[in-house]
């Protein structure tokens, strides 16, 4: 028998870091190869293709990165300085990947031509709103059918993420600002 050579997290995360930097469709299975120094017979043994290999580090990104930002903790009792950690955990500089949501990046990539790609972003967003909506119910006379501000904010995290590529850390920090002002005057 012979054993794997390779550490299949850690392929996953330098997988994680070549899409975004490359995008799944700009990133090809000989990019791969040379990023993880892993032969491409043993790529497809593991992950039978190359979108195998992106479902693999969707789900990796989804354990190890985005549910621990899900989770920042409501310390301050105050709703903006909830979301503003919120939305700050996902921008801040990281020392493995880019700042930003690597669900949103993917999803804004393919989400309009792969049907399980949107029904991913769909799954995600509504997590968001499963995360978000107790503490808006916390600090606001939410009601159960006066969504407009959960799905603003949840517009808020998607543009957030989406601008994280391009904007510098102290323009993510205002736009986050003036935008929770805006939303929860």
């Amino acid at each position: 028998m012979r054993y794997k050579e390779f550490n299949r997290n850690k392929i996953l995360e330098d997988c994680i870091c070549l899409f975004w930097r490359q995008s799944y469709s700009g990133t090809s299975i000989s990019d791969i190869v040379k990023a993880t120094n892993v032969n491409r017979y043993s790529l497809y043994s593991e992950f039978k293709n190359k979108r195998g290999i992106l479902d693999a580090a969707i789900q990796l990104y989804l354990e190890r990165y985005s549910r621990k930002y899900f989770s920042v903790v409501d310390t301050e009792n105050n709703l903006k300085s909830f979301l503003r950690g919120f939305y700050g955990s996902f921008i801040e500089s990281k020392s493995r990947h880019p700042s930003g949501c690597f669900i949103i990046y993917i999803a804004t990539e393919m989400a309009d031509h792969d049907e399980s790609i949107k029904q991913l972003l769909i799954e995600y967003l509504k997590e968001i709103e499963d995360t978000l909506k107790p503490i808006l119910v916390k600090y606001t006379n939410f009601q159960e059918g006066e969504n407009i501000v959960l799905e603003n904010l949840i517009g808020v995290f998607c543009g957030i993420m989406i601008t994280a590529y391009v904007q510098t850390y102290e323009k993510r920090i205002a736009q986050i600002n003036l935008k929770l002002d805006l939303i929860l005057k």
